[in-house]
């Protein structure tokens, strides 16, 4: 337990008068021989300790980068099989219906084979040009965006005899 200060002592001591218990106030002592005063000054600001490696953000926005080429990759692979590739000697199927077909390239010898394609017509949709060349004349016009180049041309085929 502490005690309170003696009669006529200022405990806020002013240098060089006495203290709260008799001694003398801690501005007013002189440091004992051979050393220094002890220096204070204020604490220096320290930066944050980075941690090694990359960001979170670095690293989302990289996987974010791969996402999309793996699906324009994708995306530029499964067109490939689309009518719009289709060349001569070409055989297709139809995944649609007659009314609207969705020809795809497909193997020749394959078993789902329909259609063999006679000749191709860039920059038309003038089916008469099929007309004694081949059996059909199928006419595409796609629009430009992300699965089509925005052409439009005609594929003279054949219906395959099985």
């Amino acid at each position: 337990m502490t005690q309170p200060p003696q009669p006529g002592t200022n405990p806020y001591a002013q240098p060089g008068q006495p203290g709260p218990y008799g001694q003398p106030g801690p501005y007013g002592q002189q440091p004992p021989q051979g050393q220094q005063p002890q220096q204070w000054s204020a604490p220096q600001p320290t930066q944050p300790a980075r941690r090694g490696g990359m960001g979170f953000l670095k690293i989302l926005k990289i996987i974010g980068v791969v996402a999309v080429l793996i699906a324009v990759g994708v995306g530029y692979f499964l067109s490939q099989d689309d009518a719009d590739h289709a060349k001569a000697g070409d055989c297709l199927k139809n995944n649609g219906t007659q009314i609207s077909p969705d020809l795809q390239v497909v193997e020749c010898g394959g078993a789902t084979a329909e259609y063999k394609v006679v000749q191709v017509h860039q920059d038309t949709l003038d089916t008469a040009k099929c007309e004694n060349v081949s059996d059909i004349g199928y006419q595409e016009q796609t629009r430009g965006g992300r699965r089509s180049s925005g052409k439009q041309f005609v594929l003279c085929i054949d219906k395959i005899k099985k």
